[in-house]
């Protein structure tokens, strides 16, 4: 590993004073905090191990994979039905609209009978939870709105003071400076806008509406008047995108560049010869009929955060014409925060200027990511509101090609809609689609929009994880509405640009990617080119050239690191891979996609991203499944495992146990005998026994699905002498693991199969050791041969508390840079990863937030959201506890709780004078993901 490649380590920052680092009370029984969610998975699903499994007891678990195994997610149990009741008719007239921000007429069992805001937050409950806001919180109090008449009124009165004193006894268009009001509202980070003067009614803002959102409940606003009314006046905005909004001082830096070749900055709108006609014919003039239909499903993003409530107020804002229907079904979510959607059944509803009509009061408890609901919105939709363009966008939680689609909090169990089942429920449906958007995480998959292509024209989506404020609904429907001839993908750069600039300015630290793909395009001239693709890469495994894969792949932007999903940027991947099949599919790829933006710390993200094995391999059965179900193509198919295969091959050879493949059961032998100071395990290869050892894996090709890793291994071209050669040719040599003199020198040819190095550091209480995670900072010399043991006695701490901090990426570009960490955590009562940033900007790092730590049988997607962290909030920090045997025990509390202030202190304290009760150690990991630990440093 030579400097060039070695990445920059955070700047930091030391202390004097620190508090204790010891485990308190009794263990969570969580699991590991690597793992969460799946420890108890692992010791059932050894329980029920197939008997005739192979497994090789000599081996003992050299090492081990910190973030384990998953469960898989159980057979949905529901059958075909229609989620709309018995043949329920749309109601007519007598059902009334109204406008949500104003005077509204009672709806019996649906509002409280006090509330004249139906977006109001419900009153609270003994089970209810706190709310949070995606984004930096703008106080710290945390204080929801009282109920009281009486507090109600004297912060209204105040209200309409400071408005009078403001406005002069004008009008209200001049506190923004003209005739058409420009207003920010809703969640933090979402902003909205106007196009007509301010109203009491329809789609304006109105005095109402403005003192609403001031006034809102914690479960709906979190802007300050300081935020809307700043400024010497605020722009208003007629077209266009609204990114000009957000111009100045206030805006996150940008600080990567996008690349000239991603079409970043204007769309393409080429189309390439052989792609099929749109199914979707645009008349112009703007005599087109839109009808958006948008799949609504709540969950927590909803009944914790209020983020759907804050997305339904930037629909309602818009102005939407006759020519258009935005029909949303609502559900899977146990509290809606506002008094008009009901938590206890599906709904549908009718939005327009400011009115929200219930065309459907009860559309059953369905699960929303059973395809049959889905199903049955769609067909309703196309019934009752038929266009010549129709719109489909799917809002909620997202797991890209693995998990695919949606968690309904109400169901649970770790289901969502694979690819399979958006599949399923797009052919029952019947439309075809002018585009189909994800609101929502990941779904930007070459996978997911090869499937989509039979039925949509473009699909709008992110590679990334979404920030919690989502897409940005009032501009784009309010231009539509303008121009329902609007191309399509005009209306995408809308979407995408607004998305971006309103997340980079609220959502500090957050990655933001939206894409807008040509879906005839991708299937005209993908295909192909990912068929020689994976071909050519399988050819250069064949040929020992796993190596060069291996580097590329870890070496390609990678999306929801934190869960380790294996998807990659696809465009990135094959030029990093420089084969001439790799720069066609480069150049195909970015053909496809029209227009591709990102914002906060991303880069080389070109539009598309794929599913790639390398930290996770035991999904790779699972991948195979949905791409039979979905048409993927079987070159590719065969690389992934084929690259998996060699994979796991490597790691069993070092040691790993089959047996407990992929789970986080022991510290291994490596770690444990580094730890006591033992010294590195001799690492002696021989061909022979290479070849029996996987003779026994690679023998299992004609027996059959046997539900384990060993399914990896059925019908490939490696052999287990072919295997066993490049691996004796590529191993990594433990043995050489020897400190002298505080350092340790290795050949260049086995730091060329290193990929990472990490220093970890443990804590021996005298019953074990707590594990307070890894960094990056290690010191190598400038010839890159010589690992340096540079540990300063000082580690991590917040608010001088040490804490197990565990290093994620770094990305830099230049002098620019962001540096990824988390911390494990309890906040307010909830388990979570307190996400760590160092930048550029803010060297000595920030919390940009917190990720909600799902139980195994909850949800294997990903929430579009960071729960903010700032003054008032309780946080525990935890760590993993090991005994003396390797053996993980439980998760503990260190040090005592602490309750955040305004400012939160981000630095490294030292630790105890005691230094023989710290040992430090640095895993090196080879290309085939493979940890080895060096022995302790003294």
């Amino acid at each position: 590993m030579d400097q060039q490649k070695r990445p920059r380590a955070r700047e930091k920052r030391v202390v004097d004073e620190a508090k204790t680092v010891e485990k308190k009370g009794e263990g969570l029984g969580t699991g590991p905090v690597n793992n969460t969610g799946n420890y108890e998975d692992r010791r059932q699903q050894e329980a029920q191990r197939p008997s005739g499994q192979t497994h090789h007891p000599q081996q003992t678990p050299q090492n081990f994979n910190p973030f384990g195994q998953t469960q898989q997610r159980p057979h949905q149990t529901q059958q075909g039905f229609n989620p709309f009741g018995q043949n329920q008719q749309r109601p007519q007239q007598s059902q009334q609209g109204f406008n949500p921000f104003g005077q509204t007429q009672q709806r019996p069992q649906q509002r409280p009978q006090q509330s004249q805001d139906p977006f109001a937050a419900r009153p609270a409950s003994t089970g209810a939870q706190k709310q949070y806001h995606s984004g930096v919180k703008q106080n710290g109090s945390n204080t929801q709105r009282s109920g009281s008449t009486s507090g109600g009124g004297s912060k209204l009165i105040l209200i309409v003071i400071a408005l009078v004193v403001l406005l002069g006894g004008g009008k209200l268009s001049g506190l923004f400076g003209g005739g058409e009001v420009s207003s920010l509202t809703g969640q933090t980070g979402q902003t909205e806008t106007s196009a007509s003067t301010a109203q009491q009614s329809g789609g304006g803002l109105g005095l109402g509406n403005l003192l609403n959102s001031f006034l809102g409940s914690s479960g709906s606003s979190a802007y300050d008047l300081s935020t809307i009314l700043g400024g010497s006046g605020s722009p208003s905005v007629s077209s266009g995108s609204i990114a000009s909004l957000f111009s100045g001082s206030q805006s996150q830096p940008q600080y990567f560049t996008s690349s000239s070749d991603d079409n970043s900055d204007s769309p393409d709108e080429s189309v390439a010869k052989g792609a099929r006609e749109k199914y979707t014919v645009i008349k112009g003039n703007s005599k087109d009929t839109v009808t958006v239909l948008l799949y609504m499903c709540g969950t927590d993003l909803e009944s914790q955060q209020g983020i759907a409530t804050s997305d339904l107020k930037e629909m309602a804002n818009a102005t939407i014409g006759k020519n258009v229907n935005l029909i949303v079904y609502t559900g899977g979510c146990k509290r809606w925060r506002n008094n008009v959607i009901s938590s206890s059944v599906n709904q549908v509803y009718r939005i327009s200027d400011g009115k929200f009509e219930c065309v459907v009061e009860n559309a059953g408890n369905s699960s929303m990511v059973n395809p049959e609901t889905l199903a049955s919105f769609i067909q309703f939709g196309n019934e009752n509101y038929p266009a010549n363009r129709m719109f489909l966008i799917l809002w909620d939680h997202g797991g890209g090609s693995v998990s695919g689609y949606g968690y309904d909090e109400k169901v649970g169990r770790n289901q969502s809609m694979s690819l399979a089942a958006i599949n399923t429920a797009l052919k029952k449906g019947g439309v075809k689609f002018d585009f189909i958007g994800f609101d929502a995480c990941l779904m930007a998959t070459v996978e997911n929009g090869l499937m989509l292509d039979k039925y949509a024209d473009y699909m709008i989506a992110s590679e990334e994880t979404e920030p919690g404020v989502g897409w940005y609904y009032t501009n784009w429907l309010t231009q539509l509405s303008k121009n329902t001839s609007m191309p399509t993908i005009q209306i995408g750069k809308l979407i995408a640009d607004d998305f971006v600039a309103v997340c980079d300015r609220q959502c500090r630290g957050q990655g933001t990617t939206l894409s807008v793909v040509d879906l005839a395009e991708l299937s005209a001239t993908v295909p192909d080119k990912i068929k020689d693709f994976g071909a050519g890469t399988n050819e250069l495994i064949q040929n020992k050239e796993y190596k060069q894969v291996a580097n590329a792949r870890t070496k390609t932007r990678e999306f929801a690191q934190h869960s380790q999903i294996d998807q990659i940027d696809l465009v990135h991947f094959a030029k990093n891979m420089n084969t001439s099949e790799g720069k066609a599919l480069a150049k195909a790829l970015q053909n496809a996609v029209k227009y591709n933006k990102s914002g906060g710390n991303i880069t080389n993200a070109y539009g598309l991203s794929i599913y790639f094995p390398y930290k996770q391999t035991r999904k790779v059965t699972q991948m195979v499944s949905t791409y039979q179900a979905i048409g993927m193509d079987e070159e590719y198919t065969r690389c992934i495992q084929e690259f998996a295969s060699l994979q796991v091959s490597g790691q069993v050879s070092s040691g790993t146990q089959l047996s407990s493949y992929g789970y986080t059961q022991n510290a291994t032998p490596d770690l444990l005998s580094s730890l006591l100071g033992q010294g590195s395990t001799s690492s002696s290869y021989s061909f022979g026994g290479l070849e029996e050892l996987l003779g026994g894996m690679y023998g299992s090709s004609g027996s059959g699905s046997t539900g384990s890793i060993l399914d990896l291994f059925i019908g490939r071209t490696m052999t287990a002498n072919k295997a066993a050669e490049y691996i004796m040719e590529n191993h990594f040599d433990k043995s050489l693991l020897r400190w002298k003199n505080g350092t340790i020198t290795l050949p260049k040819e086995q730091w060329d199969l290193v990929v990472t190095v990490r220093k970890n550091l443990y804590l021996d209480d005298g019953g074990g050791f707590l594990d307070l995670g890894c960094d990056n900072d290690f010191g190598l010399s400038d010839d890159g041969l010589t690992l340096i043991d540079n540990f300063d006695g000082t580690w991590l701490a917040i608010n001088r508390q040490p804490v197990a901090y565990y290093y994620m990426d770094t990305i830099e570009e230049g002098d620019n840079y962001v540096i990824s960490g988390y911390v494990p955590a309890i906040l307010n009562g909830e388990q979570v990863k307190l996400i760590l940033q160092f930048d550029s900007e803010r060297p000595y790092g920030y919390v940009a937030g917190a990720q909600k730590v799902y139980k195994g049988d909850e949800s294997d997607t990903q929430a579009k959201t960071l729960i903010s962290v700032g003054a008032g909030d309780t946080v525990q920090f935890i760590c993993d506890y090991f005994d003396y045997d390797g053996n993980y025990r439980d998760t503990y509390c260190i040090g005592d709780p602490i309750t955040l202030t305004k400012e939160t202190e981000i630095a490294n304290v030292p630790l105890a004078a005691d230094r023989s009760k710290y040992r430090i150690t640095y895993s090196l990991t080879d290309i085939y993901n493979q940890n080895h630990w060096t022995p302790a440093a003294q």
